[in-house]
């Protein structure tokens, strides 16, 4: 624990990181260090060479001792876990701000409150079944061009966003700033099988959660729209932002699939020219 408590402060890891490499003068260790402040810097210096990571030699630069080049390599595997974890990350699509303006579907945050965004999720239910009327099996399951779900994965991501935005809400209704987990959109629906998930169940599904978001949403009171919460770091979104958010994932994605099936139409109508 003391070791933590030390390695825990302030620019410490990165004093140690800048010494990797050997010994460096107050000054070249201070702009290595992304210009930190002297007296900041000084302080960590003390403290380093009280914890026996750090020695200072006679023409002033820094070193760091054997116990400090150890824990330099103890360090290591840390590095390499950080950046998988940054990789991780920055897989993550941004979420968009409180104020977008979608330029596909058109759907504007700033014009949205919670009563209009509590209609639309109303009405997709049966939108979503009259978009997909009449499509056979394998137009409900083909993807277009790799990279582009089908129209069944589609539905099944509109299911779950719905469910999770309720359980979103729900949580920053009733707690201070939540933290909540990134949905990970691709690897839910690899290793949830979306394609091969039933349409008819998954429509009912749909159905339910929308029904269950819309009435959510209807009972947030206008006191309550700027609660927040936490996505990733610096990814801070208000209660009203979800509200729009899960609006916005509902109809942006009834206009994926109505663009499918018109795709889908195309594709009838010229294998039926072909066959003429």
């Amino acid at each position: 624990m003391a070791a933590l408590d030390l390695l825990g402060r302030r620019w410490a890891l990165r004093v140690l990181w800048e010494l990797r490499d050997g010994a460096l003068g107050f000054r070249p260790l201070q702009q290595r260090c992304g210009g930190m402040s002297s007296s900041v810097l000084q302080t960590r210096l003390i403290e380093l060479q009280q914890g026996l990571l750090v020695v200072r030699h006679r023409d002033g630069s820094y070193e760091l001792t054997k116990l400090g080049a150890d824990l330099y390599q103890a360090l290591l595997p840390l590095h390499r876990w950080s950046d998988r974890w940054a990789a991780a990350i920055d897989a993550i699509p941004p979420l968009v701000p409180e104020d977008h303006v979608c330029a596909s579907c058109s759907l504007s945050y700033p014009e949205t409150d919670t009563g209009a965004a509590a209609r639309l999720l109303g009405s997709l239910p049966a939108r979503y079944r009259r978009s997909i009327d009449g499509l056979s099996a394998a137009a409900l399951r083909r993807r277009p061009e790799p990279g582009t779900w089908s129209i069944t994965e589609y539905l099944c991501h509109v299911r779950d966003v719905f469910d999770v935005y309720a359980d979103r809400i729900d949580k920053t209704l009733a707690q201070e700033h939540p933290v909540l987990e990134p949905m990970h959109n691709d690897r839910r629906a690899e290793q949830g099988h979306y394609n091969d998930q039933d349409v008819a169940e998954v429509l009912d599904a749909l159905t339910e959660g929308a029904v269950t978001l819309k009435t959510l949403i209807m009972s947030i009171a206008p006191a309550q729209s700027h609660r927040t919460a936490t996505r990733l770091p610096g990814e801070q979104r208000t209660l009203l932002w979800l509200v729009r958010q899960a609006a916005h994932e509902g109809i942006h994605h009834l206009g994926d699939i109505e663009r499918q099936r018109i795709l889908a139409a195309d594709r009838s109508a010229a294998a039926e020219d072909r066959s003429k």
